[in-house]
């Protein structure tokens, strides 16, 4: 059995027509196909005892949506496969792993996951989560009524350059500290990717058992409106004047200002204090 899961909210109000799709063209393959709306699954534990182990859930949806079903399942155990569509262009997680014929097997990417802690509030993220910058244009996009696609990214990456204000962060890696000043964001990732494409940690892998803090500090503003655009490509770390990378198991970022932060493109504010953790 094929069970297509869509996330109504997610690319438009457009996963609906996607999941039908899906479901003919797989109906013709000769699977059984059903067909639900992530809304309308009230008891998650009681959903995936149902399903048997060769059974595929099969998901639509971005990032965001991604990111509440794993936070959801966590303690389950998971019996079914579970696939990835390949639907739109903003999600960073399905760049990240091997897609075939538009579907990714994405269980073994979604277990060991590294935790995020932020007001007092535990959860696990999939891409990366940071402070500063990247947390204000979240922000900006997921209140746009345009698409989220590139485009639309870097309009409000160039309007949150004009209206952010670096800070001074203190940061932690491993029980070593240091203070960074002027900082532009400090963001913790898991992936290669955040805002839809962009290469900030282009060397780190999802199998490596550390997280790569990127920091971005000391940058004149005309001058990282011009790094800026470097990151799709993972250009930026030639500028070793102003980006920084760490890496460890146990980082913390410590603010004297509320700022925004962005948990796999989820804003929050206001936030002074995160660390994240690699799973053990």
């Amino acid at each position: 059995m094929d069970i297509i899961l869509y996330n109504p909210l997610s690319n438009k109000g457009k996963n609906k027509h996607i999941a039908e799709k899906l479901s003919k063209k797989h109906q013709k393959k000769g699977f059984n196909v059903d067909i639900k709306n992530l809304l309308d699954i009230h008891d998650v534990k009681s959903f995936l005892s149902a399903c048997k182990e060769e059974d595929r859930i099969i998901i639509i949806g971005g990032d965001g949506t991604l990111n509440r079903i794993v936070n959801q399942i966590q303690g389950i155990d998971l019996k079914p496969s579970v696939f990835m569509y390949k639907a739109g262009t903003g999600n960073d997680f399905i760049r990240s792993v091997p897609v075939k014929h538009k579907l990714a097997d994405i269980k073994p990417y979604i277990m060991n996951l590294p935790t995020v802690s932020v007001n007092d509030k535990h959860s696990l993220f999939l891409n990366g989560t940071g402070v500063g910058l990247d947390g204000l244009v979240c922000y900006k996009v997921n209140r746009s009524k345009q698409i989220k696609n590139k485009s639309n990214y870097f309009k409000n990456s160039i309007q949150s350059f004009f209206q952010y204000k670096p800070v001074t962060a203190y940061i932690t890696v491993d029980g070593e500290s240091f203070e960074a000043n002027k900082v532009w964001f400090a963001t913790c990732m898991h992936s290669k990717y955040f805002g839809g494409g962009m290469m900030l940690a282009p060397k780190i892998k999802r199998t490596d058992k550390v997280i790569e803090l990127v920091v971005v500090k000391d940058v004149p503003r005309w001058l990282l409106l011009l790094i800026f655009p470097t990151i799709y490509f993972g250009w930026h770390r030639i500028f070793k004047s102003f980006v920084k990378f760490y890496r460890g198991k146990d980082i913390k970022v410590q603010l004297l200002v509320d700022t925004y932060m962005q948990i796999d493109g989820d804003e929050i504010y206001p936030v002074r204090e995160y660390q994240v953790k690699a799973h053990e």
